[in-house]
């Protein structure tokens, strides 16, 4: 039960802590204040384990304190604040483990100055010498820190000294480093979000006028002939020009809405070709579309190019569309012909549309969608299938 209790403190307290702003919070103010109240809790500790559990003098006790101190300082702002933004600027990674024997050795020669300087103002510390594994009758020399058995005896101590110091600022660090490369790529991800916005934008703006002047001419033709489907045609372009006006510049649409304007789409761009044409629709499942949502006007570029390259071959031309809808899941399936007698005019993998479409499946899919192209001889044929969110 008490283990249960803790783990929701340390839950509450990491659901806090990820919330704050760490640049707002981490001012040069508080930054300062923190790394006052680290030293000073750091020298508190070290005096209170000299003076309480080894049981030396005050005066001796500050000696010790200090020393370690101000050995501890020179080191830890050396090698974070000159060492490790040199190496960053430089891109030279090897340099902070080239520059940890320098630091081992400042770290000894500061803490034997203390001695040198204790030996020659008569402080007298002679009864530490013991309890630092030296001789009683031990006289300080300001370079017997730079032999290798020196180095080599006291590196445990050096880094156990600093090792604190040197956990928290790293932890800080790597907080601060995933902060910017999260600020990084959110902003990259709107930088491509607002692209896709324009593309879109381009997308509906490109299709108006195509659309509707080819669109009007068939409305023109059927109306002279006092055709009787020229009313439904009015209405189909109506509910088109609604959809990429107003309802496309949402980021999810109703699947039904979507599923509306490709029916109207499809209906009116097959008035254009002979009836002999093979072109089709076909959908499967569509009561689960009221119950879905998707990016708008997501697959026109896949219906557009096949209008667009498709139905070049008299004698097999045909575009045929097959969407099958299930409960948490579409797949558009769309193939059409291609001409024959000229193969540039394909769509290819690398144009403006497809590679807008792969960008908004990436974005806005991401890991929810699969998209294949075949690009074959006689026919191009797409297949994209999308998990879905509910309405």
């Amino acid at each position: 039960m008490k283990q249960s209790r803790l783990n929701q403190y340390i839950t509450k307290a990491d659901t806090f802590f990820r919330k704050q702003d760490f640049d707002t919070f981490y001012t040069t103010n508080v930054r300062i204040l923190l790394h006052f109240g680290m030293w000073f809790t750091f020298t508190l500790l070290l005096f209170s384990n000299y003076y309480y559990v080894t049981g030396i003098s005050s005066n001796q006790s500050i000696f010790l304190s200090s020393r370690v101190l101000l050995s501890s300082l020179v080191v830890f702002y050396l090698f974070f604040y000159l060492v490790i933004p040199y190496a960053r600027n430089l891109n030279l990674w090897i340099l902070p483990f080239l520059t940890a024997p320098v630091c081992i050795f400042i770290w000894l020669f500061i803490n034997n100055l203390f001695y040198v300087l204790a030996y020659k103002y008569d402080f007298d510390i002679s009864n530490l010498y013991p309890l630092m594994g030296k001789e009683k009758d031990f006289i300080p020399n300001l370079w017997s820190v730079f032999s290798f058995k020196a180095v080599l005896l006291n590196a445990l101590s050096v880094i156990y000294s600093l090792s604190p110091f040197f956990f928290t600022k790293i932890l800080i660090d790597i907080r601060r480093i995933n902060k910017d490369r999260m600020r990084i790529l959110e902003q990259k991800s709107k930088l491509l979000l607002e692209n896709i916005s324009v593309e879109k934008a381009f997308l509906k703006a490109q299709l108006n006028p195509h659309f509707l002047f080819n669109t009007l001419n068939n409305l023109y033709r059927l109306t002279l002939k006092k055709d009787d489907t020229a009313p439904e045609v009015v209405l189909n372009l109506s509910e088109i020009m609604g959809y990429t006006l107003y309802d496309s510049d949402a980021e999810y649409v109703s699947l039904a809405k979507e599923l509306d304007f490709i029916e109207n789409y499809f209906s009116l761009e097959k008035m254009r070709y002979p009836k002999s044409y093979q072109i089709e629709l076909n959908i499967e499942g569509r009561a689960h579309a009221h119950a879905l949502t998707i990016a708008p006007l997501l697959t026109f570029t896949l219906i557009e190019n096949a209008f667009k390259y498709g139905l070049k071959n008299e004698e097999a031309s045909f575009v045929i569309l097959t969407i099958h809808i299930s409960k948490d899941q579409v797949a558009f399936k769309i193939k059409n012909d291609k001409d024959v007698f000229n193969t540039l005019k394909t769509p290819s993998f690398t144009g403006i549309g497809i590679k807008n479409l792969q960008k908004r499946l990436q974005l806005i899919y991401p890991n929810q969608s699969d998209l294949h192209i075949i690009d074959s001889s006689n026919e191009f044929s797409v297949a994209l299938n999308i998990a879905l969110p509910h309405d």
